[in-house]
């Protein structure tokens, strides 16, 4: 299920979502499983617009639509930046509410400059690193950005090498991979000596793109940034620099970063480690080796279908009790990127034609988060019966682990408190609890 979260932040989330339907206040329920990413690209693509197609990259141009959002998601809509491999970055704009029609130019609001959503972390875009950013229009069913949206309407938005525009499509790019080959004579180095780096870049198509190589030792850059392929024929970028003085062996490691000046072409990094050697080692050669492991293990939510029913005391005023069904969390994902279990009601209602029994506020029920957590995960906190934000009014932690935690095996439950209120007529109830996961 594909569902925004207004404090998502560096990489996209996931929700699984399982509902659990309660009556006579009871509640069935069904299995979790993880839903879809949210989508990178817009249904429509060129069909968002900014009120100029290009300008400076200073200005904060509004937006709208050439189309209405589709039906049954018209509640409002909000514009979301991605990379152009489809990675999520931020939400750029103000809830625009109602666009039950083509949203005028003149009326979507953007968070800042088209320069400064650029270059947001995790995008960077800017006329030093080149590239294209899209921009996509979430339509959601309800006002203020809430619910499971549709991404419909999108638009792709370019800044070249040194350039202090934008420009706009309505297709994406199409970029062109590349290689940065760097080697670095003499090597192994004598302490202190002269050293020449050179890169050679070559693109998957067979071309040799022109742009610049910054040189770095060390993580500093050597100089400013060279010249590759100039007018598209094969040039390597070359420098020179001094290795470091050492009286031990030391390995050195040198980068050669090459920007491309067309933005269909991708930008890549050569990499090489220096050996550098004192007066009088003899080493016949470093052999680096090299071990990736790969990202293993799932996480898996499970929930009993067992009907939980409410047991009302005899005292006044009246409160029914009972139990969260055990909610399962097995995390063996060695990324430990952290999850959290969450719980949202529904308000207690009546049979269907029962005029008398006025319904229950979803609010008025509360929890206690128990269980056993491991891995560094902890229990959420207590949520009072007519606590304000309640169960009803936004999803309450059952139990979360922060990246870095949560690995191993969790058994979740609550104590369930329902304040009846004064008067309530008698009958049998029904509500819906959704028990949501998330996981990055």
């Amino acid at each position: 299920m594909n569902e925004k979260w207004k404090w998502m932040t560096a990489g996209r989330l996931r929700r699984g979502a399982v509902i659990l339907a309660a009556a006579g206040l009871t509640v069935g329920a069904g299995l979790a499983t993880a839903g879809s990413a949210l989508a990178a690209v817009g249904s429509q693509p060129g069909n968002m617009i900014l009120s100029a197609s290009t300008g400076a990259l200073s200005s904060q141009p509004t937006w709208g639509t050439t189309t209405a959002c589709p039906t049954g998601f018209t509640g409002s809509a909000e514009v979301a930046e991605y990379t152009s491999t489809g990675t999520f970055v931020s939400f750029i704009s103000e809830i625009f509410a109602s666009p039950t029609a083509p949203i005028p130019v003149t009326s979507g609001i953007l968070d800042g400059n088209v320069g400064a959503l650029l270059a947001t972390a995790g995008s960077g875009i800017s006329a030093t690193n080149p590239g294209t950013d899209e921009w996509v229009v979430d339509c959601y069913p309800s006002a203020a950005g809430v619910g499971t949206p549709e991404q419909v309407q999108s638009i792709f938005v370019s800044v070249a090498a040194g350039a202090t525009t934008y420009t706009t499509s309505s297709t994406g790019p199409s970029v062109t991979s590349t290689t940065t080959t760097l080697t670095v004579t003499p090597s192994p180095a004598a302490s202190g000596g002269s050293e020449t780096a050179s890169a050679s870049v070559s693109a998957a198509d067979g071309t040799s793109p022109a742009g610049t190589v910054q040189f770095t030792q060390n993580g500093t850059n050597i100089g400013s940034p060279v010249a590759v392929n100039t007018g598209g024929v094969a040039t390597p970028a070359s420098t020179t620099f001094t290795a470091p003085t050492t009286t031990s062996s030391v390995t050195d490691p040198v980068t050669a970063v090459f920007t491309p000046t067309a933005t269909t072409y991708a930008s890549s990094t050569g990499t090489f480690s220096l050996l550098v050697q004192v007066s009088g080692t003899q080493t016949a050669g470093a052999i680096p080796v090299d071990v990736t492991v790969p990202a293993t293990g799932t996480l898996t939510v499970t929930v009993s279908t067992t009907a939980i029913t409410l047991t009302v005391g005899s005292t006044t005023p009246l409160t029914g009790t009972g139990t969260l069904n055990t909610v399962s969390v097995s995390d063996t994902r060695n990324t430990a990127p952290g999850w959290s279990v969450s719980g949202q009601d529904t308000a207690f209602a009546g049979p269907s034609g029962a005029a008398t029994q006025t319904p229950i506020p979803g609010d008025d029920m509360g929890w206690a988060p128990s269980g056993t957590v491991s891995g560094g995960a902890t229990l959420g906190p207590t949520v009072a019966p007519g606590a304000s934000p309640g169960l009803a009014d936004a999803a309450q932690v059952l139990a979360s682990a922060a990246p870095g935690s949560g690995t191993g095996s969790d058994t979740l439950s609550a104590a369930l408190t329902l304040d009846i209120p004064t008067g309530q007529a008698a009958g049998a109830y029904t509500s819906t609890l959704t028990i949501t996961y998330l996981l990055t």
